[in-house]
């Protein structure tokens, strides 16, 4: 029953949003012509089968006892990074490849040292959330997500490209996936 109550604890810490009293409302994003919107599409969608998925799995097929832990740890640890780099981005978050209009280019917080924190943040709750609960099939899909946060990362570090001269220098610190390595 704890990794039941852990992984629901995770998710409304994923997904529940607190917005500051009088905080103006953002208007919506309208995709470019040249927005990847399967791209996109695909990966939310694969990050949703994962985590509405695994809990299935767990009630029909009952889940493995080993890897608890570790995935308990992955899936912490991804919320935490994800909800960091969330916060650093402030109103430049867009869930689109292209950067937030009138945005400026985020590098501080996480991003003074790594280039995508929050797909590595996706990438654990990937790997994390199925293995909390046992589950062994619905954590294969960690596999084309991983493939997808990989095409994604390499689409925006295009997109920042073209639209923040600053860019250049700053990959040139800042690793795109491993700090200090890669």
């Amino acid at each position: 029953m704890i990794w039941w109550a852990a992984y629901l604890v995770l998710v409304l810490a994923l997904v529940v949003r607190f917005v500051p009293p009088g905080s103006a409302a953002r208007p919506p994003l309208r995709p470019g012509p040249d927005e990847p919107l399967r791209l996109v599409t695909a990966h939310h969608a694969v990050f949703y089968a994962i985590v509405l998925g695994a809990p299935l799995e767990a009630l029909v097929l009952g889940g493995a006892r080993s890897g608890r832990m570790l995935g308990l740890l992955l899936f912490a640890a991804g919320v935490a990074l994800y909800r960091i780099a969330g916060r650093a981005l402030g109103e430049a978050l867009s869930p689109l490849v292209s950067p937030r209009p009138g945005a400026t280019l985020v590098t501080s917080g996480p991003y003074r040292y790594l280039r995508h924190p929050m797909y590595v943040g996706q990438a654990f709750i990937a790997v994390g959330a199925p293995l909390t609960l046992g589950c062994r099939w619905i954590a294969w899909l960690a596999l084309p997500a991983l493939a997808i946060l990989g095409v994604r990362a390499a689409s925006e570090e295009a997109a920042l490209a073209r639209a923040y001269p600053a860019y250049g220098g700053w990959a040139a610190r800042a690793k795109r996936l491993i700090p200090f390595v890669f």
